[in-house]
């Protein structure tokens, strides 16, 4: 099948961001796959959660619980293999003409779950529709003049302005899900949140609220054999050690896990364990329009205050990693180092910053998800702990998840800190979208002008093509973020820890984005 792109430009604006896959394991955990594929039967598979805040609306949902089932029904104009480098999708080929203007060419046959087929209409109304929506996903299609039906295969995308982060979202197999424009378009918002219908291996059969969620196989499936399964039913089992006594028990075929303790547990079992890398981090979102954290002298004091090595060590066991806003299981991520501004601990120095804001001893709410990856409390313990030796006082408050996912989901507010954990971007200058740009649902920081110089930088790379010019502008961005204390990042641990038992599976292996999709090429021994 040919795919093609007529400048050789296009490679270059990939290269720097495109090769997530490169700090992780060169040779993913599989499950023996020398078998012939056997057809047929049901996975169990034991989940955290089900879909969050937005549920299965791909437009509105935006959170990785979500993705998790959506990257199974739906799909996208493009994909990136676990090396990063992009592949057709639902479109056979792309062709960039030009530096404002992309072509992409749908691949024949294929057919939504339901037996009609996929139109170029459908792929304009999918992203006529983010574009219509407050989701912070279309950030990445900034400077979208138009997007045009060319022909009956064809769709043209034409920008008023040069975006070097468009190929990287489209590809990205959790970004910009096609949809059916006449099944969406006849949806109330809340029966697209539980309703689905895709181009997807899998459609959606039964959803029973924190109990599961099933799915069955898509029998007009554009990729000839696939999937092996009949169908898969997701056990919603909120408890790690709880998921891993189903499957020690047996009962459960696959299980994922975010506390790579447990998983170790099944490992010492002698259950498989998927390959991860450090590509989910603990961001502190900071609210500076009022109280102690407007003075920047007192953000640099709680950065100051903090050891980022031992809560490294205490609160997630060795398990992570001293991490950026670029998260650093990304291979465009800065490594901290002595020079990065406010992140060596220095509690004398965080005691004279205090003193110069005229607060030595100020008390900071921050408030974090208390029911969903519990394992992740002891990092705010910790925290709470060493902010204390420098005369700071958190105040941690617990909160529902489905609380704090409606903050960066609708952009509700909240009082001083707010922890949520963020997973690999499909572009660099995206892990900045929700605190930098005007529009984002964090952007708090909005005529401040301590983020002057951070918003700068971010709008240079956004239009940048140059890879090398990128990865300079990365560096600084990370840096002036950290200089600024706009955001804190306390660690980055594996986004997705996934187990299964060799003797009944075969054809999986984990994949560089957790996105799970070679579910399809799993099948039941």
């Amino acid at each position: 099948m040919k795919f093609r792109t007529r400048l050789a430009s296009v490679a270059l604006v990939a290269t720097a961001s495109l090769l997530l896959a490169a700090c992780a394991p060169s040779d993913s955990s599989t499950s023996g796959d020398s078998e012939t594929p056997v057809a047929g039967g049901t996975l169990s598979y034991a989940i955290a959660a089900q879909p969050g805040t937005g549920g299965l609306d791909p437009i509105v949902a935006s959170n990785a619980a979500s993705n998790g089932y959506l990257s199974q029904i739906y799909e996208t104009l493009l994909v990136k293999n676990d090396e990063g480098e992009i592949e057709p999708g639902l479109a056979e080929s792309y062709e960039q003409l030009d530096d404002l203007n992309y072509t992409f060419t749908l691949r024949d046959g294929v057919e939504f779950s339901d037996g009609t087929p996929l139109t170029v209409q459908d792929v304009v109304y999918s992203f006529n529709t983010w574009l219509a929506s407050t989701s912070t996903r279309k950030q990445f299609l900034a400077g979208v003049d138009t997007i045009t039906a060319i022909d009956d295969k064809t769709v043209q995308f034409t920008f008023s302005t040069v975006n070097a982060t468009f190929l990287n979202a489209v590809s990205s197999r959790t970004t910009f899900y096609i949809l059916n424009e006449a099944w969406y378009s006849a949806l109330t918002p809340d029966e697209r949140q539980r309703q689905a219908l895709g181009t997807g291996a899998f459609a959606l059969d039964s959803w029973t609220d924190n109990v599961s969620l099933s799915l069955v196989k898509n029998e007009n499936y554009w990729q000839e054999g696939l999937p092996y399964l009949d169908g898969i039913d997701f056990q919603i089992v909120p408890d790690e050690t709880a998921r891993l006594a189903l499957t020690q028990q047996g009962s459960t075929d696959v299980a994922s896990f975010t506390d790579a303790a447990v998983a170790n547990q099944a490992a010492d079992a002698g259950y498989t364990v998927g390959d991860a890398s450090y590509t989910r981090k603990i961001s502190i979102y900071i609210n500076p329009t009022t109280g102690p954290l407007a003075d920047l002298n007192v953000r640099r004091a709680l950065s100051l205050s903090l050891d980022r090595d031992q809560i490294v060590d205490l609160a997630a066991g060795g398990s992570g990693a001293v991490s950026l806003t670029v998260v650093v299981g990304d291979p465009a991520s800065t490594t901290p180092d002595a020079d990065t501004p406010y992140y060596t601990r220095d509690i004398d120095a965080a005691k004279e910053l205090l003193e110069e804001a005229g607060q030595p001893n100020p008390t900071i709410q921050l408030s974090y998800p208390s029911d969903y990856t519990p394992e992740d409390i002891p990092v705010f313990e910790v925290m709470k702990e060493q902010a204390a030796e420098a005369g700071i006082n958190i105040e941690l408050v617990a909160t529902p998840w489905a609380d704090i996912s409606r903050i960066f989901t609708y952009g509700e507010s909240w009082t001083d800190m707010v922890a949520i954990w963020n997973v690999v971007n499909v572009d660099p200058a995206g892990y900045f979208n929700q605190f930098l740009l005007d529009e984002g649902q964090m952007a708090y920081f909005d005529g401040n002008p301590d983020a002057d110089e951070a918003r700068a930088l971010h709008q240079e790379l956004q239009t940048t093509t140059d890879p090398e010019t990128r990865a300079e502008l990365t560096v600084a961005l990370d840096n002036e973020v950290a200089d600024k204390v706009i955001k804190l990042i306390p660690l980055a641990k594996a986004q997705l820890i996934e187990v299964w038992d060799d003797t009944k599976i075969g054809g999986y292996s984990t994949d560089p984005y957790s996105s799970r999709w070679k579910l399809k090429e799993l099948y039941l021994k």
